[in-house]
C-alpha cells in the first residue's frame, strides 16, 4: 500500500505542516513548511525595477514589501515599471528570492508557457512515448503559447492531457490579460498549496490519502484523479482515530533521522553525509558488514544498496547542486558501469532534474541536482547535520 499523508509535526518546539509519501510504509517523499513561512515558488507578480546590478548582469524587482533578483535582465528590454516575474527559488539566508521573466503554468501532465507553438517533452520520456504524445497533440491549436509534456503524461489518456492543456491555455489567456491591465505590485498567479502540488507530481500514485487536519482533508477529497484508483480508500481521518498521523507513521522520528550525519544500511554498512560550501559529500563505508570470501561481490552489493539510499536521502533532504558520492572502490569495469546504470534508473523517480554524471576510476560519482526550494536542514533551522546513532536501523 502506498499512503499519502498531510499532517502537522513539531520539531525543536516549532510546528510544521508536513506532506509525506510512504511506499509500503517506507518514507520516499517529504515536504515541510513552517506555519509562518509560506513558499513563494511558482507565484507570478507584476513588479517594478527597484535597482540594477550591472556588475552581475541583473536587476532587483520589487513587488509590495518584498523583492527578488532577476538575472540576465537588460535595460530597456521592457517597461521597468511593469515587469511580470515568476519566483523560481525562495529567499535563503541573506539571498533574496530568485525570479524569471519566462513565465509558465504547470499541471500534472503539461506545462504551458509563452512561445511560438512548439512542443517539447520531459527528458525522462522514451522515444516511443514521445512519438505517441506528438501524434496526440498534432491537431491542437497552440498559437501564441508552447507546451512541454511532463513525465506523468506517459501514464495518461489522450483526453486527460488535451483537457488539461486547454485548461492551462485558458489560465494563460487570463494571465496575459492581467499582465496588461493589473496594478503594479499585484499577485497575478498563485499555485496550489505545496501538499497538492507534491501529490500531483508523484511518479508513483498513492492508494490512500489521509489527513488529520479538517481543512486539508476536504481539499484532498478533490484529488482522487491524482491517485491510482478513483475509488481509493479515502479518509478524512480526524475524529475517527485516537492517534495523530505523525504518531501512526512515526513521522517526527523520520524527520529527525534526516538531520543526522550517519545513515545506516540494512547490510551493516553506512553513509556519512556532510555539507560544505561548494558541494555535498557522501561517503560509503562498509561498517559492520562482513567482507566474506568474495570481496568484489560484497562491495558490489553494498554499493547497490548505498546507491538506492543515497538517491532517497538526496530527495528527502532536498539536497541540490553538486553531490559527490564516494562509493567503495570496485575494480571490475562491468560492476562500475552497472552501478552508474542503477543510479540513473533510481534518479528517474526524482520530480526535479537529477543528473548522474559519471563514476571516476576511484569510485567517486558526481551527481548534479536542480535547486528550487530550500533544503530540509534550512527549513528546520539546522546549520549542519548532527552525528546521531539513532539513525541506525
Amino acid at each position: 500500500m502506498n499512503d499519502y499523508i498531510v499532517t502537522e509535526i513539531e520539531f525543536d518546539e516549532k510546528k510544521y505542516l508536513a506532506a509525506a509519501f510512504f511506499e509500503d510504509m517506507r518514507l520516499s517523499m517529504l515536504k515541510l513548511a513552517a506555519r509562518d513561512d509560506e513558499s513563494l515558488i511558482g507565484r507570478i507578480y507584476l513588479g517594478h525595477i527597484d535597482s540594477y546590478a550591472d556588475n552581475i548582469g541583473g536587476a532587483f524587482v520589487a513587488f509590495g514589501k518584498d523583492r527578488c533578483f532577476l538575472s540576465k535582465y537588460k535595460k530597456g528590454s521592457c517597461d521597468p515599471g511593469r515587469i511580470p516575474v515568476q519566483i523560481i527559488r525562495d529567499a535563503s539566508g541573506k539571498k533574496v528570492a530568485a525570479a524569471t521573466m519566462k513565465l509558465k503554468l504547470s499541471g500534472r501532465y503539461a506545462v504551458v508557457s509563452e512561445g511560438d507553438g512548439s512542443l517539447s517533452f520531459s527528458r525522462k520520456l522514451s522515444g516511443e512515448q514521445k512519438d505517441l504524445l506528438r501524434k496526440w497533440m498534432r491537431d491542437l491549436d497552440r498559437s501564441g503559447y508552447s507546451v512541454l509534456l511532463r513525465t506523468n503524461s506517459a501514464e495518461a489518456e489522450k483526453a486527460e492531457i488535451l483537457r488539461e492543456v486547454e485548461e492551462l491555455k485558458d489560465s494563460w489567456q487570463k494571465l496575459s490579460h492581467d499582465i496588461a491591465y493589473a496594478k503594479a505590485g499585484s499577485l497575478l498567479y498563485k499555485p496550489d498549496p505545496f501538499y497538492i502540488e507534491m501529490l500531483r507530481d508523484l511518479t508513483v500514485q498513492p492508494d490512500r490519502l489521509y489527513s488529520d487536519i479538517p481543512r486539508i482533508a476536504e481539499e484532498l477529497e478533490s484529488c482522487r484523479p491524482y491517485c491510482r484508483d478513483s475509488n481509493l480508500e479515502y479518509d478524512t481521518y480526524y475524529g475517527k482515530k485516537t492517534l495523530p498521523l505523525r504518531t501512526v507513521y512515526n513521522l517526527t522520528q523520520e524527520v529527525r533521522r534526516l538531520t543526522a550525519k550517519n545513515v545506516w544500511l540494512r547490510s551493516g554498512a553506512y553513509l556519512v553525509i556532510e555539507k560544505t560550501e561548494a558541494f555535498t559529500s557522501v561517503d560509503v563505508n562498509t561498517g559492520k558488514c562482513e567482507r566474506g570470501r568474495h570481496a568484489s561481490e560484497t562491495y558490489r552489493r553494498i554499493n547497490h544498496e548505498a546507491a538506492e539510499e543515497v538517491i532517497r536521502q538526496i530527495i528527502l533532504r532536498n539536497l541540490s547542486g553538486m553531490i559527490l558520492v564516494d562509493f567503495i572502490n570496485m575494480e571490475n569495469p562491468d560492476h562500475q558501469e552497472e552501478l552508474v546504470n542503477v543510479a540513473k534508473k533510481l534518479a528517474r523517480r526524482d520530480p526535479l532534474r537529477m543528473e548522474i554524471v559519471d563514476l571516476t576510476p576511484l569510485g567517486i560519482m558526481e551527481i548534479i541536482r536542480q535547486k528550487t526550494e530550500r533544503p530540509l536542514s534550512e527549513i528546520l533551522g539546522i546549520t549542519r547535520a548532527v552525528s546521531d546513532n539513532s539513525s541506525e536501523q
